[in-house]
């Protein structure tokens, strides 16, 4: 049996059944998670598991409403999460934990385990709906608008009335989902008596005219897209009342639509430390008070502040000579102190009240809780391939590992019973998933939950030409490390010199090499004859501060360096054929494959760039002046970052391939490149998707695109 591209974007689920968004209830007797179905890899199942008992699904009935609509909102937060599943692709508990809110197709489902009932909370073509923290009422989005309606009551009230044209009340920013991962635009805090909401108004932000080109015709899209230099949306934080009781009679599916008088007068909050400021987060504590982290617009500061009586303190001031990462990491001890991950000392660690911790950890990437004197963290020690959970002591910051053995874990805790559930990934299986009992440091007992037991394997374990990766590491140009993933062809000769495909992504943010099971994907290269190498380079995320920054100022430099270094260490490996080598990458991983070709032109024997940027001024403003800082300040960075002035190098074959409906690396870049090349004189073959967004991943467009990449590869880097 051979993997085919018919089969690797098919509907079985050929990578197995990982859990994802794992949840405990909120009285810690429960646990939720999501699945593949067994005949539908795209479609996502929520299983339960009672503690102590068994696992069942839950039999949400959601298929009849796959054909509905998806309205713009909720499609543009599909594209910016990169979720492109159905099913139940996002859920959260009921605070009475014997309930489940389902977002999907532009409304809100509460399904009820008591009866297995599931029914509609919010109004066809709204978003970002939320339960009360008490459970009794629902906020969510319609029109640019925030509502709140009680659970069981037919009747909704307005708590903004301004929403249209360019504003937009209770919903995040482009920038914001795109490249802070903030996806709240509103938040309740702990009594349910009021809401904190953002107001965002996109009119100083230049409009750009995006053509959208489908296969029925074009359309030209006007969008208010923020590139670097330019101005940002204007965004406000408010708190207003929201009603305690909202009168109707209940029971009914759908709620009656809210007049625009009896608005609520909303209190504005000056969160900001200077005007351009970026609202990064905003939470609610445990007492009630409202915390934010405002980051600068060189991202240089970041001030986390906490609201109460009135006035604002600053709890932690965190500043860089380069940039600040933004995170989920705020969490507060029974105390009041706010525990927190920063920079110090060139690594990220834990820290209390702007305080550091020493762990002696190399990095700790996520506080997945914490008890009277105590934090579970998640990061590593030795091996950045590797991640492990991790008790700490509040009081001398040692810290325990609790996980073992070579695998990447992610943990999800519920403080008031120590339990964790815990995903285990490793390169030769799926992630499984553990429901662990944690005293002190010790796993006092575990059981797996998922794959059950008399599951049957993933169907890539029976693969009779299976190629398992191999992980290594070189020293890079400066000494530093270089973590690397080969995965070898199948069948395999040792006696055979076989071609490669060099996997790049390369940018910030990412890691591709860690001890899990690798993407399929990579065995479709494999099983046709390529061998497939991917390297970590000096730029990568969960290294050091030093590593990660090496970036700064000028991009696709130090990047193309460490892969250069890469390239060398597979010109040493018998069975790499060292002419017959191609770059390959999508989006940072599509312009990492153009610098390559274009200032190395004798590396690479061919490149393959899928969506690439070409010109950072044409990418937004978060992203790319985290690292260039603004164009009218570093205009040689920003030259020299660019691919274009150098395409006139590339002197291998190229295939160029973009979505002609991305709102992300907009089409323009490909179009500028297409430009350079002609005028450069350099030959070219281009595949475009109609319709397709930057992601690329309907069934039929991703089939076609990699049996494109394929027959490309085979053709190019055959044998003389």
């Amino acid at each position: 049996m051979k993997l085919d591209t018919a089969r690797l974007f098919g509907p079985e689920p050929l990578a197995g059944r990982p859990p994802s968004q794992v949840k405990f209830s909120p009285d810690g007797k429960l646990l939720g998670f999501l699945r593949p179905a067994a005949n539908d890899r795209e479609r996502l199942e929520l299983w339960l598991h009672e503690i102590g008992g068994a696992t069942r699904l839950v039999p949400i009935a959601l298929r009849d409403l796959e054909v509905a609509r998806l309205s713009d909102v909720e499609r543009a937060e599909r594209e910016r999460r990169r979720q492109f599943a159905t099913g139940v692709t996002t859920w959260s508990w009921h605070p009475a934990s014997d309930a489940v809110l389902v977002p999907h197709a532009g409304a809100t489902y509460l399904h009820r385990f008591a009866d297995n009932s599931t029914r509609r909370v919010s109004p066809e073509g709204s978003s970002a709906a939320q339960l009360s923290p008490d459970g009794k009422q629902v906020a969510y989005v319609r029109g640019g608008d925030l509502f709140v309606a009680n659970i069981d009551a037919d009747e909704e009230r307005r708590l903004t009335s301004d929403g249209g044209g360019t504003v937009t009340n209770g919903l995040p920013e482009f920038v914001a989902q795109e490249e802070m991962h903030r996806f709240e635009g509103y938040w309740w805090p702990p009594d349910s008596r009021t809401i904190a909401f953002t107001r965002v108004d996109d009119a100083q932000v230049p409009v750009s005219h995006r053509h959208e080109i489908g296969a029925e015709g074009i359309a030209v899209v006007p969008q208010r897209y923020p590139f670097a230099g330019a101005e940002n949306a204007e965004v406000r934080l408010a708190v207003c009342d929201v009603a305690a009781s909202i009168p109707g009679a209940g029971g009914r599916p759908a709620v009656r639509p809210a007049q625009r008088s009896d608005v609520p007068t909303p209190q504005w909050l000056d969160w900001a430390l200077e005007e351009d400021d970026y609202l990064a987060r905003v939470q609610f504590g445990p007492d009630g008070a409202l915390w934010v982290q405002a980051q600068s617009r060189d991202q240089r500061q970041l001030s986390i502040r906490r609201r109460a009586d009135a006035a604002w303190q600053e709890v932690a001031e965190i500043r860089s000579e380069t940039w600040i990462d933004l995170d989920d990491n705020l969490h507060w001890l029974p105390d009041g102190r706010a525990l927190h991950t920063a920079e110090a000392d060139g690594r990220v660690t834990l820290h209390v009240d702007g305080t550091p911790l020493p762990t002696g950890l190399k990095r700790t990437n996520k506080i997945v809780g914490a008890r009277d004197d105590m934090a579970w963290v998640t990061g590593w020690h030795q091996d950045p391939t590797e991640q492990h959970l991790y008790r700490v002591h509040l009081g001398n910051g040692e810290a325990e590992r609790i996980t073992q053995g070579g695998a990447w874990h992610e943990a999800t805790l519920h403080e008031t019973t120590g339990r964790a559930a815990i995903t285990r990934a490793t390169p030769d299986a799926p992630a499984s998933l553990e429901l662990v009992e944690l005293r002190d440091a010790a796993r006092t007992r575990s059981r797996t939950l998922a794959p059950a037991n008399d599951e049957p394997p993933a169907p890539a374990s029976l693969f009779p030409h299976h190629s398992l990766a191999q992980l290594g590491c070189i020293t890079g140009a400066g000494g530093e490390p270089l973590h690397y993933r080969i995965t070898p062809p199948a069948p395999f000769e040792p006696n055979k010199r076989y071609p490669v495909v060099v996997h790049v992504y390369g940018g910030p943010g990412v890691q591709r090499v860690r001890r899990e099971m690798p993407p399929l994907m990579l065995q479709l290269f494999a099983q046709a004859g390529f061998g497939v190498f991917e390297l970590d380079n000096r730029g990568s995320t969960n290294r050091s501060a030093a590593f990660e920054k090496a970036i700064h100022g000028q991009l696709g430099a130090v990047e193309v360096a460490d892969q250069l270094r890469g390239l060398e260490h597979l010109h040493s490996l018998p069975w790499v054929h060292p002419e017959r080598i191609a770059v390959f990458g999508h989006s940072y991983g599509g312009y990492m494959a153009l610098m390559c070709l274009a200032t190395e032109p004798e590396a690479f024997a061919a490149g393959v760039a899928v969506a690439p940027v070409t010109d950072w001024r044409l990418y937004d403003t978060h992203y790319t002046e985290r690292y260039l800082g603004m164009p009218q300040e570093n205009e040689a960075g920003y030259d020299a970052s660019s691919p274009l002035p150098k395409v006139a190098n590339i002197r291998t074959p190229l295939l160029l391939m973009h979505g002609m409906a991305d709102d992300n690396v907009l089409f323009t870049h490909s179009t500028r490149l297409m430009k350079a090349l002609q005028g450069a004189g350099v030959s070219f073959e281009l595949m475009t998707y109609p319709g397709a967004k930057h992601s690329m991943q309907e069934r039929a467009v991703a089939t076609h695109r990699f049996e494109t990449i394929l027959r490309f590869l085979e053709r190019v880097l055959a044998p003389p």
